[in-house]
């Protein structure tokens, strides 16, 4: 294309083709500056779903490709050259709706017509097959094939710009409350994600616990912090929900994924937990923290979960600031419960912590329940750049 475009650069350029990509562009724009016209037409392809429009279909790819560019000032001016040459009054592109699957660069004196898309792989890839044909061939190609469809397609070219100027390389500037959007959505994009992931499968029944919004919102957020590190601790103030939210999580583990759950609570909560865990059909898992505190509690742990400590998903620790003080028995037998016998078993469970008062005396007392949740791994922040926690105590 680019010994084409040298050698007439005056020429008209006609393509067709199912995807274009801005690496493409890239490839030929110094090529470019001199065409008397370029058209760009983009057809459906099988892979394509019917309920997907393809406009909605390369927004999102263009946006893809957008964003996985590294900010360099290449790129950068990669993009803003690629924005100029859109808007150029002779330069056009149409989508056409139907199946479209033929690929055609039309010059004014030849043509190429093969399998390669107007992307930087199908223009580099090995494997793709294309034959060129002379003057007449091209003129019969863009009369009969290429402007039929032509005036069957619709522009995009203003959509196309708009998607680009609102990229970061673009030029659109944007309102303090817009950036204030954009950033919270970055912080909550993983929560937002997860929400929409753990959706009930469908032919399953329908949930036995009903929550506010509020609540269903901390549902996504606990799911990626314990996919995320493994553990999460709810500290919300009495009378919001820390049960029922945890109830939902249990659900989850232990009803639709039938897989085996502990819970530790005070002795006094446990009745309680026996009669939540029985409205959502789950198994009774239920260990007193005074049992854990004996000194035959690997015993009392391995009968609670019928006499094995192979493959436990999920333990829910109720009133965790009772595990605030690392040299307690029970914080000890704890850690020697998961870490040295459910964990050697098979993978680590997961670990949800429950309290409305985190910090009792001293902020030791949160940092003692961390540690406990990441069973003494100091470094298990590190992917946020947290070397050690303990430096932040």
């Amino acid at each position: 294309l680019n010994n084409v475009l040298r050698e007439t650069p005056n020429t008209n350029l006609d393509i067709a083709t199912a995807f274009f990509n801005i690496q493409a562009f890239a490839m030929i724009k110094d090529n470019l500056n001199g065409i008397k016209k370029f058209r760009l037409l983009l057809g459906k392809t099988p892979e394509i779903q019917n309920e997907k429009t393809l406009g909605d279909v390369l927004l999102q790819v263009i946006r893809r490709e957008i964003e996985g560019f590294d900010l360099t000032r290449d790129q950068d001016k990669t993009i803003k050259l690629f924005i100029e040459f859109l808007k150029r009054k002779n330069v056009e592109i149409r989508l056409f709706e139907k199946f479209l699957h033929g690929k055609a660069y039309i010059f004014d004196d030849r043509i190429v017509i093969g399998s390669s898309n107007f992307t930087a792989a199908g223009l580099t890839r090995y494997g793709e097959l294309n034959t060129w044909h002379l003057r007449s061939q091209a003129e019969y190609a863009k009369r009969e094939w290429f402007e039929k469809f032509w005036l069957e397609s619709r522009d995009f070219k203003d959509e196309l710009i708009e998607i680009l100027e609102n990229s970061r390389f673009g030029s659109k500037e944007y309102t303090p409350y817009e950036i204030y959007i954009k950033t919270l959505y970055e912080l909550q994009k993983e929560d937002i994600m997860e929400k929409e992931k753990n959706e009930k499968p469908k032919g399953l029944p329908e949930t036995k616990v009903n929550l506010s919004q509020f609540q269903e919102d901390a549902i996504a957020r606990i799911w990626t912090r314990l996919k995320k590190y493994g553990g999460c601790i709810v500290a919300d103030s009495v009378g919001l929900g820390k049960t029922w939210i945890a109830k939902k999580i249990l659900e989850k583990v232990g009803y639709y994924e039938r897989k085996n759950i502990l819970i530790i609570c005070p002795a006094q909560l446990m009745e309680m937990w026996s009669k939540e865990m029985k409205k959502i059909d789950v198994k009774e898992n239920i260990l007193s923290q005074e049992n854990l505190a004996s000194q035959n509690f690997l015993e009392k742990a391995k009968r609670t979960l019928g006499g094995s400590f192979d493959n436990v998903e999920l333990i829910v620790v109720d009133e965790s600031h009772n595990f605030r003080n690392p040299l307690s028995k029970r914080w000890e037998n704890f850690f020697t419960l998961v870490n040295d016998n459910i964990a050697k078993k098979g993978k680590r469970p997961h670990m949800l912590f429950l309290t409305a008062t985190p910090i009792n005396n001293t902020p030791w007392d949160l940092y003692w329940q961390i540690m406990l949740l990441m069973l003494m791994d100091r470094p298990s922040f590190i992917k946020e750049n947290i070397p050690d926690l303990f430096k932040f105590f």
